[in-house]
């Protein structure tokens, strides 16, 4: 067993019997000073502690769910690999800048993958990828976005 894993589980069975310790003297000490309302106060306290415990959980679950025509503003620099146009020509890693836009194409949610067009990027040089380029993007590595919900162009006759 590794040391570092060993010394985590244990700083954490400290902290979480500092908890008990606690939420237990905090009970016996509103019982011992409202001795009529403790059970009302105890219920409150439960329940606002229940409600901010489904916040947290909800907050922390939750992804930002993209669709197509989507407009992500990106807070952080991002890795993507470009899907090549012709057969022949091999595809590359390159890097989508901060504070830059892609255009969702499509999502794959099974292979956890995201087909975008680069719509900006003001960073020049090999490494960076090319405006106008389509690139898959790993949906884990999007952690930072700004998500603008585009109208999708629908002609009229």
């Amino acid at each position: 067993m590794n040391l570092r894993f060993a010394f985590i589980i244990l700083v954490l069975c400290f902290i979480g019997i500092l908890l008990a310790l606690g939420v237990r003297t905090a009970i016996l000490w509103v019982r011992a000073h409202f001795p009529q309302r403790a059970n009302t106060i105890l219920a409150g306290a439960s329940l606002g502690a229940a409600a901010a415990v489904g916040l947290l959980v909800a907050e922390v679950m939750e992804q930002p769910q993209f669709r197509e025509h989507d407009l992500l503003t990106l807070q952080q620099p991002v890795v993507g690999k470009t899907i090549p146009v012709d057969r022949g020509a091999g595809s590359m890693v390159c890097v989508v800048d901060v504070h830059e836009h892609l255009g969702v194409l499509e999502v794959e949610a099974e292979r956890g993958q995201l087909r975008a067009k680069v719509e900006s990027n003001s960073a020049k040089g090999p490494a960076f990828c090319p405006i106008g380029a389509e690139v898959r993007i790993d949906l884990a590595g999007l952690h930072r976005v700004s998500v603008t919900r585009r109208q999708t162009q629908v002609s009229g006759s």
